[in-house]
């Protein structure tokens, strides 16, 4: 009989505004504008981190945007909690204002969240699969639609849940 492997979900971390593991502010995100998250150590106690990660990103935007403009999620990888690629400091901040199209090519693109025409009470989500290829890093936010995101951040997170392969 074949071995099966099943998938667990580990414990979550969430960035958010406040209230979360981890800090970012995207409350009134302009459009073509960016924002980078704080840095997050993935590894448990033992210094091991998943392989596979799961991240959900959910937001609401101010005015409906276009259907099909996106918001680009772009991954900071470190290796040793201190240096990162793109320009990216670790902290909760604005990035790379004027120059995140050309910044951006150093980060690890997670995917992007395709918008519906639809603002502030829609929440729209969107879960992507990835490999983070260092034990640290943090989220980066590019606002790539022609509207801001809503100027609360009731609903804005981003959360990362490992998956870990298991054999029964």
């Amino acid at each position: 009989m074949p071995t099966q492997i099943l998938v667990k979900q580990g414990t979550a971390k969430v960035w958010k505004a406040a209230g979360g593991d981890y800090a970012v502010t995207l409350a009134g995100l302009a459009a073509q504008a960016g924002r980078m998250g704080q840095k997050a150590d993935l590894a448990d106690a033992s210094g091991r981190f998943a392989p596979r990660w799961a991240l959900t990103v959910e937001l609401n935007m101010d005015v409906a945007p276009l259907a099909g403009s996106v918001i680009e999620i772009y991954w900071a990888p470190s290796r040793d909690n201190t240096s990162f690629p793109g320009g990216v400091t670790g902290e909760d901040g604005p990035y790379k204002p004027g120059e995140m199209d050309e910044w951006k090519k150093q980060l690890y693109l997670i995917g992007c969240l395709v918008l519906t025409a639809d603002a502030d009470a829609v929440v729209q989500t969107q879960v992507f699969e990835f490999w983070p290829p260092a034990r640290y890093g943090c989220p980066v936010v590019l606002n790539k639609s022609a509207q801001a995101l809503e100027g609360d951040d009731d609903s804005h997170r981003i959360t990362l849940v490992p998956l870990v392969d298991e054999v029964p």
